[in-house]
């Protein structure tokens, strides 16, 4: 739609005789990225009493998965909640984060986002003062899915390569609805979503995407 937009506002200078840098470009196929072979690992979390969640599955992706070479903590909370815990249990894993952090030869780093000037936000994970190191990253959050090397690596980092242009793959919500409407819009939309990505529908196709389906109860009075 909006190359369609462009070149109708344009069609009196088209790009070729006005010599126009800024013209819209089409790439076919999309860009892949085979050579690389290396990934970070950015997990976001706040709190202490998920630490052992996420830390235990770290221990095993950085023994058993080729190609990890950075894995970045974005604590979005300030550093003192993992300097002066009072769980004991939830202390011992919060030295060892620390403990990592503070060795050069860990892939482990710690990104604390409120001494970067940022506020607790949920898009920090992708923010740009992270600076990963690798072209290739995977997201997770401290409650996991913590899925496997063959989902990660074998499966998500391959398909990555040959769209690295994209995210390629998320994790929905799980968002339970409690009443028959709102059931039934959902199972349609997600009918809907699922007949766009099979037809390989086109951005300038007539064909609507899904409504939105409100989930606030004193909206929808169900």
């Amino acid at each position: 739609l909006a190359l369609k937009r462009w070149m109708r506002e344009n069609e009196q200078q088209p790009c070729e005789a006005a010599n126009v840098d800024g013209c819209p470009t089409c790439y076919l196929p999309p860009p892949t990225s085979c050579d690389v072979t290396t990934f970070t690992i950015v997990i976001m979390a706040h709190t202490t009493g998920r630490l052992k969640k996420f830390i235990d599955p770290l221990v095993g992706m950085i023994e058993g998965w080729p190609g990890l070479t950075e894995m970045i903590i974005v604590w979005n909370s300030p550093r003192t909640t993992l300097t002066a815990v009072s769980k004991e249990k939830e202390r011992v894993y919060a030295t060892k984060l620390l403990a990592w952090d503070e060795d050069p030869s860990h892939p482990l780093r710690i990104f604390f986002s409120l001494e970067e000037g940022l506020t607790n936000n949920l898009l920090n994970r992708y923010h740009p003062l992270l600076r990963p190191k690798n072209q290739a990253v995977m997201y997770f959050d401290d409650d996991g899915p913590f899925f496997s090397k063959e989902a990660m690596v074998d499966v998500g980092l391959e398909l990555w390569r040959r769209n690295s242009n994209v995210q390629v793959g998320a994790w929905p919500r799980n968002i339970r609805y409690l009443s028959s409407r709102m059931k039934e819009v959902g199972k349609k939309g997600l009918k809907e979503s699922i007949d766009i990505v099979a037809k390989d529908v086109q951005g300038d196709s007539d064909i609507s995407y899904p409504s939105f389906t409100p989930f606030c109860r004193n909206i929808t009075q169900d």
